[in-house]
């Protein structure tokens, strides 16, 4: 028996999925009593909540399929980055940590992004000939 995923997109999913990760992160950060080997990310509160806000904008993007939240996310996302890079060449943290806070919020805004402004998957059309006999 083969299982047809209804029609969300790949881009869809990986919003899901970049936005689970930025949750994920956001919990090292609060993972005090975690070994040193877990805590590769330095980053404060300010810095973990827009990780939590930007990646529940991305996954409730991908599961409306809007197109416009996930752009709003990787703003978001890169948006902390930038002032991070910025804060870190004042010396001041505005997210409340180091290089590796800009490094994690960018990437995964970057990569929010790059889903948003990948060009629509191509319609395809329902084949009654193929599957299942």
């Amino acid at each position: 028996m083969t299982v047809v995923s209804g029609t969300s997109s790949a881009y869809d999913r990986g919003a899901i999925v970049i936005g689970a990760a930025a949750i994920i992160l956001a919990g090292f950060v609060f993972g005090a009593s975690l070994p040193i080997e877990f805590r590769f990310v330095n980053m404060g509160p300010v810095g973990a909540s827009i990780l939590v806000a930007g990646g529940i904008l991305s996954i409730v993007s991908g599961i409306i399929r809007s197109r416009l939240l996930r752009l709003i996310a990787g703003a978001l996302l890169t948006g902390a980055a930038l002032l991070q890079l910025v804060g870190l060449a004042l010396s001041v943290r505005p997210l409340g940590g180091d290089a590796s806070a800009m490094a994690v919020a960018g990437g995964l805004g970057i990569g929010l992004l790059a889903l948003s402004f990948s060009p629509p998957s191509p319609a395809q059309p329902h084949n009654p000939t193929k599957g299942r006999p």
